[in-house]
């Protein structure tokens, strides 16, 4: 099955903070942060299913080098991604 990935406009915002910040901390860091977000992203379109679920809803993957875990859902075709959180944050 094919999935088309969807990123909400929420996660949007919190992957430019992220990469703002990688940034100022070094050059080249807040790229080095997209690739691994895409890495989840094609690990997630290989096998959405395959991640463990944080409510009876959404699901998560979380990246290996940074500390960030991307909050999902899978509707029918369609892998929703609804955040991009840092582990240590609060939830809001």
């Amino acid at each position: 099955m094919s999935y088309k990935l969807i990123i909400q406009i929420e996660a949007w915002l919190e992957i430019q903070d992220a990469f703002d910040w990688y940034e100022e901390q070094k050059d080249g860091l807040g790229d080095e942060f997209l690739e691994e977000l895409d890495n989840c992203y094609n690990s997630l379109t290989e096998n959405p299913e395959g991640f463990p679920y944080i409510n009876y809803l959404y699901r998560r993957i979380k990246t290996d080098r940074f500390p960030y875990i991307i909050m999902y859902e899978v509707d029918n075709n369609d892998i929703i991604i609804s955040r991009v959180r840092h582990i240590k944050q609060k939830p809001v």
